[in-house]
């Protein structure tokens, strides 16, 4: 039995390897079906998460970055405790004008950058609003 294990480790951590992650979450995140890496536009990139809320004012709390404070990271740490279904956080360079309908328009260009943050479930998406907007 110990030996069965240790194969199913191996082929784990194999896989793992060759996909160039470190644990399953991060292989999750990384290949997630539930995003287009081509779009251009915010909502066709996240065409399988519905609910899209992006923090636009750079003042905010989860824009800090410091030695001991990850906004980013807290923030994470909250949802993986408090959200029930998926969810994700991204960093897009992306800019939006009235010539797009003002809708987010990935630019990595001329964008500036922002943080977005996606979910599936409304009940989620209003907890997380309640808390971080």
């Amino acid at each position: 039995m110990n030996l069965i294990n240790k194969y199913r480790l191996w082929k784990e951590k194999r896989f793992l390897k060759k996909h160039g992650c470190e644990t399953r979450e991060q292989y999750n995140y990384k290949y997630d079906p539930d995003i287009n890496k081509l779009a251009t536009r915010i909502k066709d990139f996240y065409y399988g998460y519905p609910y899209i809320y992006c923090f636009e004012m750079h003042d905010h709390i989860i824009y800090e970055w410091d030695i001991v404070y990850d906004g980013v990271y807290v923030a994470t740490n909250w949802c993986k405790e408090k959200l029930t279904d998926k969810f994700r956080f991204d960093f897009h360079r992306c800019n939006r004008k009235p010539s797009t309908a003002n809708e987010w328009e990935i630019n990595e260009l001329f964008g500036g950058d922002y943080i977005f943050f996606a979910c599936k479930d409304p009940k989620d998406y209003t907890m997380f609003l309640l808390r971080w907007s």
